[in-house]
């Protein structure tokens, strides 16, 4: 089995996952303006957002085995759903602040793929407090992914056309573009995490390793295995959790 193949079955066994749900809370009005809480009501709060290259179709389903696996670790996880409105890239972003807004507190961002480059624009926003980001293998370069037409295109349709289309939509959305090296090396900055399997078939490695932050190079993991609970990645994940938030 080729490692895609590998990452569309966990993927497919993460979906067909019949565990609970979370508590179902709201922060706006749109259906996508929700969001899930798991875990003990006085744990450290991590805010989880989900991946699925920006796509309307893939929501947070998926994301439900590891929130509640960072429940069980003794989290109190606010899983995030937020709108994917192809062509209109900041609508995911001001949902995110939105729900911040709502919480009314600060905690560790987590998020994974898509979710990892809205985790990290979260972590380079100047007018809002700074924040403990983890980015599990993030789409950390947007225009290196357009170019690479990765997700078949995924990101090309999400920022609404090509980096030479819409420059400053890109350097808007982008997290290589807004992670400036006096910004990033702030010496009282919460930490700021990528970790990224070197067999990733979804969002290749050198997206994290060529962004201008700390990263964890992950032996051997594919795109999912930093998702899963039950992938033999897990306990590691879990520890960057720890190290992160802490």
């Amino acid at each position: 089995m080729s490692t895609a193949q590998d990452e569309g079955a966990v993927l497919a066994r993460l979906l067909a996952d019949t565990g609970p749900s979370g508590v179902l809370e709201r922060y706006g009005d749109d259906p996508d303006q929700v969001y899930e809480v798991y875990g003990p009501e006085r744990g450290p709060l991590l805010v989880v957002v989900h991946g699925g290259y920006f796509r309307p179709s893939i929501d947070r389903a998926h994301a439900r085995p590891q929130a509640r696996a960072l429940a069980d670790a003794g989290y109190r996880v606010v899983l995030a759903e937020y709108r994917r409105v192809p062509g209109d890239p900041v609508v995911s972003i001001t949902d995110l602040e939105a729900l911040e807004d709502h919480l009314g507190e600060l905690g560790t961002w987590v998020g994974h793929s898509a979710g990892g480059t809205l985790v990290l624009l979260r972590g380079a926003t100047p007018d809002r407090p700074r924040v403990p980001v983890l980015a599990l293998a993030p789409v950390a370069d947007l225009v290196a992914a357009a170019r690479e037409h990765l997700g078949d295109g995924a990101v090309v349709d999400w920022v609404g056309g090509t980096p030479e289309q819409q420059v400053q939509a890109y350097a808007t959305v982008d997290p290589r573009q807004r992670w400036s090296a006096p910004f990033a090396d702030a010496p009282d900055a919460p930490r700021v995490l990528l970790a990224h399997g070197d067999a990733d078939a979804t969002v290749p490695l050198h997206l994290s390793t060529d962004f201008p932050a700390e990263s964890v190079t992950l032996a051997g993991a594919h795109h999912f295995d930093v998702v899963d609970p039950q992938s033999p990645y897990w306990p590691r994940v879990l520890e960057l959790v720890r190290e992160v938030s802490n």
